[in-house]
């Protein structure tokens, strides 16, 4: 059984974004590990390495790639598809950047507590 082009372009998208996503969490695991063990000479995470940034580039442009041929399934045109797949996934990258480094800033000030969204608890009502 042959698959149509655009399937096959979709798998290997699909295989490679989430490829580039796990060396990327790999390479943020490492910073963590590496500044844990380095607390009091380190003074923050360095999740901006070059290796870090390319694995999140690449799978920024492999998630763009997957999202553009996806939507192009519904024949609404290649460059269409691809100009809502470089709106709504390349914003989204960027914020998703800035708010890593704000959490890692938050994880280095606060430890694994200041982030731990279960653990919050809002403050009792004041009374008037």
């Amino acid at each position: 059984m042959v698959l149509p082009a655009i399937s096959s372009a979709i798998m290997i998208t699909t295989f490679f974004a989430i490829a580039t996503g796990f060396i990327f969490k790999d390479v943020l695991e490492y910073q963590v590990d590496y500044w844990y063990a380095n607390r009091q000479t380190q003074d923050r995470i360095h999740y901006q390495t070059p290796s870090g940034t390319l694995a999140y580039l690449l799978m920024t442009v492999f998630l763009t790639l997957f999202m553009g041929e996806c939507l192009s399934v519904f024949k609404i045109g290649l460059l269409f598809a691809s100009g809502i797949a470089v709106l709504v996934v390349i914003p989204t990258a960027v914020l998703i950047w800035v708010q890593l480094g704000s959490m890692l800033t938050l994880l280095v000030s606060g430890g694994s507590a200041a982030i731990d969204i279960d653990a919050f608890e809002p403050a009792p009502p004041q009374k008037s």
